[in-house]
């Protein structure tokens, strides 16, 4: 069920947020141990790099708006069956359909969440992220769109010739 924006307070919200970023992170590091494909790698880097980046912000705003620096664990996350696939023994392209399921799940809960803000500079930052996440989508769905068509694309340590990636 999703998460009803408007029934939390800022720090709930923001502890939320956090978790989800760091579940997030953990799927692209766990990810990257299970490909071999040097192109599908560094996607993944750069985007357990931006889910940290986001942390920053999330506890950079957190700070701002709450004039506190400890930011508590939340108990729920965005999208709860990312942690879930976590503990599983879940394969490249199932991780790879979660995880893009969590970041549109991300990128709604953000726009939700920038609706609700009344400060204008905490509405940009909210929907700053929103939009990263929904780039971060289309990343992955590039992905496991090639992981779909062939199963070993991520597997491959090397391109073949018979072997085009054009794009993201």
């Amino acid at each position: 069920m999703p998460l009803n924006v408007s029934e939390l307070t800022i720090q709930q919200a923001l502890a939320i947020s956090m978790k989800s970023e760091l579940e997030a992170e953990n799927v692209y590091i766990q990810l990257h141990k299970m490909v071999n494909n040097f192109v599908l790698k560094d996607k993944l880097s750069f985007l357990k790099k931006e889910e940290q980046k986001h942390q920053k912000i999330i506890q950079k705003l957190y700070e701002k708006v709450t004039g506190e620096t400890e930011l508590k664990s939340a108990d729920k996350s965005v999208y709860p069956s990312l942690a879930i696939a976590l503990r599983e023994s879940t394969s490249v392209p199932d991780l790879l359909e979660l995880a893009m399921q969590a970041e549109k799940a991300a990128e709604e809960f953000y726009d939700q969440l920038s609706e609700e803000a009344e400060e204008r500079g905490v509405q940009e930052i909210l929907q700053y992220l929103a939009s990263m996440e929904h780039s971060h989508y289309f990343l992955l769905k590039g992905e496991y769109d090639l992981c779909i068509r062939d199963e070993s694309y991520y597997e491959r340590n090397d391109f073949h010739t018979d072997m085009v990636h054009i794009g993201p």
